[in-house]
């Protein structure tokens, strides 16, 4: 594909204090063995892109250590493959970006220098399984100078403020943008993911520059919509919006529905590629028992999980119960232990005779190395 990727990791990190406090929103584990960057990541390289880098702002060590050298993305090239960018830059830009605007400023030279024709710009909040080459040829059907990419759901008041929203007429172009609003209801939600021509991105960064313009969704978006032709590719398979504890929770246990796990990792689009760790198979206890759970390699269960997400590394001793659950990498649960509706972050460690009890609408988060 003659296209160029941009992934933005951390578009969101101000809404997920307890997940991103030590690392970016890019690198948030998910579904046992995942991290959130894979997602973009596979969609770009599965539609052909083989040039991307990833622009980050702050706690990026665990993703540059994820993401390496791109070899398990099949990244790993002596032209192309993927670039990553610190935060700070050289000349008038000091300090971390405002914005996506002021973001592609700081990359501008790399995008000058590259022949692709076509940019796609993406967050890492947003999970789904899209081909680009579909959205890159109704951007040419088109003629069109944005293409958005947009899904038809139902949002609730108290997450709007995280996201926006399009007006369509009925060709499909965007005749009103709504970014962050007060409301609830069935809308064409943003997947914070957009189709341009590089040249046509240009001017749109130097005209920032000129106008000190920062962000992208106010500032181009909604404020120009009706000067620039936005057109809005809708996308209809499995899609999750992680923009706090709460979404991340909910979303995690939809991976626990057959459907919707093979919906988004079977996608006919191809697979969820992420880094390869040379784990030995799960070990389980003879009076260890586990129902509907997705459970990494590399565990040693010897008590009852159900309706879990077990990640790689992690220890359940004799006799504890684990449910509805989310146990991130290297947990160690004692024996005699109970949780439910509980998100551990790496390396906790929960001692023997514990009974912690979350609630399903507001699970219970336990911090990186801590010991309860």
């Amino acid at each position: 594909m003659n296209a160029l990727g941009i992934i933005f990791s951390d578009m969101q990190d101000w809404n997920m204090t307890e997940l991103a406090s030590h690392r970016s929103v890019a690198a948030i584990p998910y579904g046992g063995r995942y991290r959130l960057i894979d997602f973009t990541l596979s969609n770009m390289v599965n539609s052909g892109l083989n040039k991307m880098c990833i622009i980050t702002k702050s706690n990026y060590r665990s993703l540059m250590e994820h993401v390496g050298s791109g070899k398990d993305w099949d990244l790993s090239r002596k032209k192309g493959g993927i670039l990553i960018f610190p935060p700070y830059a050289l000349g008038e830009n000091h300090g971390l970006f405002q914005g996506r605007l002021d973001a592609l400023k700081r990359v501008l030279h790399y995008i000058s220098s590259s022949k692709e024709k076509y940019v796609i710009l993406s967050d890492c909040d947003m999970i789904y399984n899209i081909d680009y080459n579909d959205v890159i040829r109704y951007h040419i059907e088109k003629d069109s100078e944005i293409t958005a990419v947009y899904t038809k759901t139902n949002i609730e008041r108290d997450t709007s403020v995280h996201k926006t929203l399009y007006e369509i007429d009925d060709d499909g172009r965007a005749n009103d943008i709504l970014v962050n609003p007060i409301t609830e209801g069935n809308y064409n939600v943003s997947l914070n993911t957009w189709v341009m021509n590089k040249d046509f991105l240009e001017k749109l960064i130097y005209d920032a520059i000129a106008h000190n313009y920062k962000d992208f969704s106010y500032d181009v978006l909604a404020s120009r919509v009706s000067a620039f032709k936005i057109y809005c590719y809708e996308y209809t398979g499995y899609y999750a919006h992680i923009d706090s504890l709460k979404s991340y929770y909910n979303h995690s246990m939809e991976l626990l529905h057959r459907d919707k796990l093979n919906s988004l990792f079977y996608a006919k689009t191809g697979p969820i590629y992420t880094k390869t760790k040379d784990s030995p198979p799960t070990k389980y206890g003879k009076d260890a028992e586990a129902k509907t759970s997705l459970i990494a390699s590399g565990c040693i269960i010897e008590g009852y999980v159900e309706n879990s997400i077990i990640f790689r590394g992690v220890k359940v001793g004799k006799n504890s119960v684990i449910k509805n659950s989310i146990l991130m990498q290297h947990t160690t649960v004692g024996e005699n232990t109970q949780l439910d509706s509980i998100i551990t972050d790496t390396y906790a460690m929960i001692n023997d005779d514990r009974v912690l009890l979350g609630y399903s609408n507001c699970p219970f988060f336990i911090k990186r190395y801590s010991i309860v």
